[in-house]
């Protein structure tokens, strides 16, 4: 990496490594002014809240950066421009967009950083604060993890499923029923189980009853019992069944992908919301470049003339919160 380089990143990192934390502290203050009754209310321990708002910051991580990035790259270059060093590297005959390449690697890299994040993290982080809010207003704690009944149909396994009571944090199932289904959609296999848990990276049934049927769905011969079966020719996971509960807001895009796989026969309304999630999702972390797209410019302009720094982060400002404001109509019209 050439000494040019190193100074512009250096130039560049240090504001932007202050301005995310100060938009993390001030978001973390504004949300704590919207929950902090909840919390009172729910008697919530300091650590929970702590771990919360530790949660939250990868969940909201696509708004904190891009508006970071962009006040980092205003500040950098208002001080270059303010101290001529951006004219004289024009002098040396230095082009504009190769002096401008480490700001566009630094845009381009927060998006790569932010699509990651959306879509390792950012998910279950989001789910997992909105459980966590749910808790501080149930006075029955448990029955915030519970989902009952739940159905399934996994469309590529042929297998339907009905739970009467599923547990999203420990994964436990009560009464349990289980087809399998052949390739022309008559039953093959019918599992009833009081119990089903997940243990050791497969399904356990507990007080089975398997009742086999031949190819006009009528039953071959009777059912047998099981006090325990492994089931290991089963491909759900947990994270199947909670897709099914979960909105599309908190699937990262191959888990919706794999959502609308499942489900054939969505609703144009339901494949209509998965498939604004899923386009969202991918592109949202691309404001990163938009913003670098945008700061270069306006940061340009803010060391060329007396008050050009506050009008140059108003009017960039303004393009990114009109950004966001656009997009979030484009996803609620595309719902």
């Amino acid at each position: 990496m050439k000494i040019l380089d190193r100074y512009l990143l250096r130039s560049l990192l240090v504001p932007l490594g202050y301005c995310l934390a100060g938009f993390i502290m001030l978001y973390v203050v504004f949300d704590l002014f919207t929950n902090l009754p909840d919390f009172i209310e729910g008697k919530t321990p300091l650590t929970d809240v702590l771990l919360f708002y530790l949660i939250l910051i990868p969940r909201d991580i696509w708004i904190i950066a891009p508006i970071s990035l962009l006040l980092a790259i205003l500040y950098a270059l208002w001080q270059l421009s303010r101290a001529n060093e951006i004219t004289a590297m024009r002098a040396c005959g230095l082009s504009a967009p190769r002096i401008m390449r480490p700001i566009m690697l630094v845009g381009l890299c927060g998006t790569f950083a932010v699509g990651a994040i959306n879509e390792t993290l950012g998910p279950w982080a989001g789910y997992w604060t909105e459980q966590f809010l749910k808790l501080q207003h149930k006075k029955n704690a448990p029955s915030v993890y519970i989902v009952s009944p739940l159905a399934f149909k996994n469309e590529l396994g042929r297998r339907i499923w009905y739970i009467r009571e599923f547990n999203k944090r420990t994964f436990e199932m009560r009464d349990v029923t289980l087809v399998q289904q052949r390739p022309d959609g008559s039953d093959d296999i019918k599992y009833q189980a009081a119990r089903g848990a997940w243990l050791d990276g497969r399904w356990w049934f507990s007080e089975v009853a398997m009742q086999q049927y031949d190819d006009a769905s009528q039953p071959r011969g009777a059912a047998t019992f099981t006090l325990q079966r492994e089931m290991a020719e089963l491909g759900e996971t947990p994270d199947s069944f909670l897709n099914e509960v979960k909105p599309p807001e908190y699937l990262s895009s191959l888990e919706i992908l794999t959502y609308i796989a499942n489900h054939r026969h969505l609703s144009r309304d339901a494949l209509a919301k998965c498939l604004t999630s899923f386009h969202n999702r991918l592109s949202m972390p691309w404001i990163c470049v938009i913003v670098a797209f945008i700061g270069i410019p306006f940061g340009v302009k803010t060391g060329n003339r007396r008050g050009g720094a506050l009008l140059a982060i108003i009017g960039a400002l303004a393009l990114v919160f009109g950004f966001y404001v656009f997009s979030n109509i484009g996803v609620a019209l595309g719902k």
